[in-house]
């Protein structure tokens, strides 16, 4: 890797447990916010009339990462794991999966095709799927877009 080289958002990879030969389009929405208090405005004085303000970390909120995958012939894994991972809705109970959830990571390469970031998860599970629109004279390719929960977000490279 060159020095101080900036990385494109065109090279990257978003895998998960089982599921790392999938076509990824697009991801978005990473992040992670700290929920702080003591911020925003004087929570007391001290000696002297002083106002007291001191950002204060409470908690962590976790985004969702949404990820555009490209439909391939007879692969169903990703429907089948949303499917498996809900209870069925009008019946309830159980899921088939029994709360199982995935690792998975997202990888950033350089220019020469190496690992130059990465951002491991843990605890993913999908939250929504949807298909793309499909439509007469479309010239898109046929999507399918998983939004995932997950437990853990970390910068690691």
């Amino acid at each position: 890797m060159a020095a101080d080289e900036i990385l494109a958002c065109s090279k990257y990879y978003f895998e998960l447990d089982g599921l790392d030969d999938l076509i990824v389009q697009k991801v978005s929405g990473i992040s992670i916010t700290l929920q702080t208090a003591g911020d925003s405005k004087s929570h007391g004085v001290s000696k002297g009339g002083k106002s007291v303000i001191q950002a204060t970390v409470t908690g962590v909120t976790n985004g969702n990462i949404t990820v555009d995958f490209v439909a391939t012939v007879e692969d169903r894994r990703l429907v089948d794991w949303f499917v498996e991972s809900h209870s069925e809705p009008i019946k309830g109970g159980g899921t088939i999966s029994k709360g199982e959830r995935k690792t998975g990571s997202i990888v950033l390469y350089n220019q020469g095709g190496e690992e130059a970031a990465r951002w491991n998860l843990t605890g993913v599970m999908p939250k929504t799927y949807k298909s793309s629109k499909m439509a007469a004279g479309e010239e898109g390719l046929a999507t399918e877009t998983v939004e995932f929960a997950y437990e853990s977000l970390h910068r690691v490279k």
